[in-house]
This record gives structure tokens, sequence and C-alpha cells, in this order.
């Protein structure tokens, strides 16, 4: 009976359907209408021609982060999925002079997919061992804000549409119930049961004393109970000009969303941030997830965003920018789905 009371509370909580579910108008739209309007399969391409499918599929992470100018990017490098030798690993992290926690995520992937916190070299081995991919290592950014700003030059000078704030799931104790307890009863932690219990196996049956705070993973991510606020009230003259700047020095994207973290809004105005990672058209604009926004509000925003993009690539595929023809678009999709399904197979 728990388990029917909780499919009916999540046929009623679209925030948490599958992302496949949720975007399926979408798709839907960009494949057809969008495609019969622009003449192109995969129209999007042209809307940041200098990535991958315009960051919708193949895109590297490390490649986008070395455009980042030094000062905006923590500490990172690459290890290639083809790399035997672990000692070499160890040696690359001695002389870069990483600090443990680490931050390792595949250089292809989206929506947190295998984003873990690594907390020294032995974890770093499992996550090596486990995974078949090429992944990034990236210092943890131990700043209490964490922000995605999406931006688009859709008019031709830079603008915000979406400051979202990703506040990290954060559980208090009452001295008698434990981690698992607590999650089970927690809004956003409930219907995220599965992916917390892999990571947080350890201190599943731990009772935490009251008022203790538990904060269980620094990662905000939505799979992993994190809230989204929207925060776009923030925007201000000098931030846009601020960002554009910036993605003129990047110099990859007209449509893009910047996940960042910096200690508070003080730090961010005036210049004080890391960029974690950059999303091209496959990011989404999250301040849809924020409690007081419904469904229709949702689809209003992506549509709404989705349009950018169509009339960014119309733009710049009139001032000489190509997209991929079918053939070629989609050996790119179906070569970064078998990325993402080698990685989790099985080590023989």
């Amino acid at each position: 009976m728990k388990k029917i009371w909780r499919s009916i509370k999540l046929l009623w909580t679209w925030k948490y359907w599958p992302m496949e579910l949720l975007y399926l108008p979408l798709t839907l739209y960009v494949f057809t209408i969008g495609a019969l309007r622009t003449g192109r399969f995969f129209y999007f391409a042209a809307t940041n021609p200098k990535v991958s499918l315009g960051g919708f599929a193949g895109d590297s992470k490390y490649h986008i982060l070395s455009h980042i100018p030094a000062q905006f990017r923590p500490k990172t490098i690459l290890i290639q999925k083809n790399t035997k030798n672990f000692d070499l690993i160890t040696k690359i992290i001695h002389s870069q002079k990483f600090q443990f926690p680490l931050i390792a995520k595949p250089d292809l992937g989206e929506g947190g997919f295998l984003v873990k916190k690594i907390a020294d070299m032995a974890a770093l081995q499992a996550y090596h061992a486990q995974y078949r991919t090429s992944y990034i290592l990236q210092e943890f950014v131990d700043d209490s804000l964490e922000l995605s700003i999406l931006v688009h030059n859709t008019s031709g000078v830079l603008q915000i549409s979406s400051i979202t704030e990703r506040r990290y799931l954060t559980l208090t104790g009452d001295g008698k119930s434990t981690v698992g307890e607590l999650l089970k009863q927690n809004t956003h932690a409930q219907f995220r049961i599965k992916n917390l219990y892999k990571l947080l196996q350890k201190d599943w049956h731990h009772i935490l004393d009251k008022g203790e705070i538990y904060q269980p993973i620094q990662i905000g991510n939505w799979d992993y109970g994190a809230t989204y606020v929207d925060q776009s009230s923030q925007i201000t003259p000098a931030f846009i000009q601020l960002f554009e700047k910036l993605n003129i020095q990047i110099g990859l994207f007209d449509y893009a969303r910047y996940d960042l973290k910096c200690a508070n809004w003080e730090a961010l105005k005036a210049g004080n941030f890391k960029i974690l990672e950059i999303n091209g058209v496959k990011g989404e604009p999250i301040h849809i997830y924020d409690a007081k926004v419904n469904l229709w509000q949702a689809y209003r925003e992506i549509f709404k965003h989705w349009e950018y993009i169509l009339k960014i690539s119309q733009r710049n595929r009139k001032q000489g920018a190509k997209c991929p023809n079918f053939r070629q678009g989609f050996q790119v999709l179906l070569a970064h789905r078998q990325t993402k399904i080698q990685a989790i197979k099985q080590k023989a």
C-alpha cells in the first residue's frame, strides 16, 4: 500500500518525474517542429558551433574548462580512460599539489552522472577501478553558495535569463531517528532514496543527536536531494556586464549555463567565484524546480529557452555556422550514449 501511495504522490509531484517523461513534449517539438522550421534536424548545433552539437552531446567538460580564465576555474586534470597505471595518477596528483577531497566526474556526461566526492587516495583508486571512462579530477571548492546562471545573446547582447541557487540536502537530528529514517521523511529526499543509499550506506543506520545538523553531500544535484531556489531577482546591469566580459573571454558560447560556487553574493558580484562547469544547449533553466513554479510555468520557461536556442542557431547559420547532417549528428548521439553505457560496465 505504501508503494502504491508513493507512486500516486510521485505522479502529482512533477518535479520528480523521470527526465525523459518531463522533457518528452520538448523532445517531440525539437525534433519535429523545430527541425521543420529550420530545415535541419540538428539545428541546435549551430547555437554554439565551437562545441559538439552545441553542447547537447559529445562535449568534453575538460575542453570547455580549459577555455575558462585560470582565476575562475578550480584546478582540474583529465585522466584518460586507458590509464592503467594508477601510480602515474598518484604522481600527477602529488606534482599538481592536489588536496583531498576532490571531485571526480566523467569528461562526457550530464545530470550528475557518476559525479563523486573523493575523500582520499583509496577512494580515488576505487573510482578509477570501477568506471571505464575518461574523467576529470577537480579540486573541491569549499564555498557555501552554489549557483547556476543561464546566459544567452539572442538579441545580439548578452542577457541573463535565469539564476538558481542550489541548496544542499540538510538533516536535523531528533535523537532517535536514523539518517535513513530522516531521509525518508524529507520532502526532497524521499524520491531519491536509492541514489542516496548508494552514497550514504555507512551512515544509513546512524542516529543523529537532537539538534545535530547533518549535511550528507555537498553536491548541489537534484538527484541527491538538493533544492533549487529562483534567485533571478539578483540580476543587475553590472552583473550582466561581468558575465558578458567573461563569456567573450571563453569564446565558446552564445547560449550557456554556468555552474559555479562562491562564498556569498558579494563575492560573486566582485568576480570572486569558481566555475565548476559550463553546459551548452542542454543547460536547462533549473529555476523551474523552485517550489513556487507550477508545471505550466515550467513548460513555458523550457520552451522559451529553446526558442532562444532556435533563434541563435538561425542567426549563426546566416553568418556561416554549419550543422551536422542527420547521419553525423546521430553518430555523435550514439557515441555519447555508448560512452555512458561503457562507463558503468563491469571491468573484466
